[in-house]
């Protein structure tokens, strides 16, 4: 499409005046008193611009041949809004993916074998930049080990341990340890044999004392699970547990 006029055209385009008011087409009035609204060279310009401007806007250059033009503008324009929609989202998804709301010095736990990715560092004690991870050394220093004592510091050992509460006392590190096991006896008595605690009696007989008369004498034995249960089932201290990966956030 282009501006074409057959007959009647000019190559400059009409003055649109100032002191014209605004108004509405009209078919006129039955008496006549109104005559019918007659477009205009203006009008037909205003129509004709539009058109001839929102093909350019579509990247494409008006040909008097081409009648599909205003058509393929369109499809353009709106294939470009698509284009920069696309890449703004694009732009956001990697802004979003770089954005981390978890803070330094975290510890969380994964059902894998390594950590998730390059923000997590698995907690088996190893020695770290104080450079590279700084935001991390900023929060935990050398609370679990100052590396080589410069550049270096510890991550937390905490495979095959457990975590245990606290405030004062964060990082402090604890042994093993299980309540003290306590038992009595009584060794010989006669007509009464007997034990109490971890300790307990079998096999009471009556023998004669060279010297004295007879009485009882027992064998006893010691089994920590009669105190408490919680003795036997392991060869070493071990909760319930189930085993997962822990990490510290950097």
């Amino acid at each position: 499409m282009d501006r074409i006029f057959l007959s009647g055209a000019v190559q400059n385009a009409p003055n649109v005046p100032d002191d014209v008011d605004p108004g509405y087409p009209t078919d006129g009035s039955s008496g006549g008193g109104i005559a019918s609204t007659i477009p205009g060279a203006i009008w037909y310009n205003a129509v004709m611009m539009e058109l001839i401007n929102a093909i350019k806007g579509g990247g494409i250059t008006p040909d008097r041949h081409d009648n599909a033009q205003l058509d393929a503008a369109i499809k353009a324009q709106i294939k470009t809004v698509n284009q920069a929609l696309t890449d703004a989202v694009a732009q956001i998804q990697a802004k979003v993916a770089q954005v981390e709301v978890v803070p330094s010095g975290a510890i969380m736990f994964f059902p894998t074998s390594s950590s998730p990715n390059a923000n997590w560092l698995i907690c088996n004690g190893q020695a770290v930049s104080r450079s590279a991870y700084a935001n991390l050394f900023s929060v935990i220093g050398t609370k679990y080990g100052s590396g080589n004592g410069s550049t270096t510091f510890n991550l937390p050992y905490l495979i095959d341990k457990t975590v245990w509460g606290g405030q004062s006392n964060v990082g402090e590190q604890r042994s093993a340890g299980l309540p003290n096991i306590t038992g009595t006896f009584l060794n010989w008595t006669r007509g009464n044999a007997s034990a109490d605690g971890s300790f307990y009696v079998s096999d009471v007989t009556s023998r004669g004392l060279k010297g004295g008369s007879g009485g009882d004498e027992g064998r006893y034995h010691f089994d920590a699970s009669r105190s408490n249960g919680i003795y036997g089932r392991s060869g070493t201290v071990q909760p319930p547990a189930l085993v997962l990966l822990p990490c510290i956030h950097i």
